[in-house]
C-alpha cells in the first residue's frame, strides 16, 4: 500500500491511496501530471509500511521507478 500526500500553497490538502506494493510508473506520472505539475505545492510519497519506508518527494520517485525501467 502507499499513499502521496499532496499540500498546495493555499494549505489545502489531497490524498491519494493505492493498493498497489508499489506504485506503477503510469500512474506515478499520472497523477503528478493532474494534480502536482505546473502548481505550487509539495507532493510526498510514502510506501507502507512506514518503518520500513521513508517519506520521499514524488518527483524522486517517479526517477527511482524511470532508473528501474531502464535497468530491466
Amino acid at each position: 500500500m502507499w499513499k502521496i500526500k499532496i499540500e498546495y500553497d493555499d494549505e489545502s490538502r489531497m490524498t491519494l491511496t493505492g493498493k498497489h506494493k508499489d506504485i506503477p510508473l503510469e500512474l506515478a506520472l499520472k497523477y503528478h501530471n493532474d494534480y502536482v505539475s505546473g502548481r505550487m505545492c509539495k507532493a510526498v510519497y510514502q510506501q507502507y509500511p512506514k518503518r520500513e519506508h521513508e517519506e520521499m518527494d514524488l518527483l524522486e520517485k517517479i526517477e527511482e521507478l524511470w532508473g528501474d525501467r531502464e535497468d530491466d
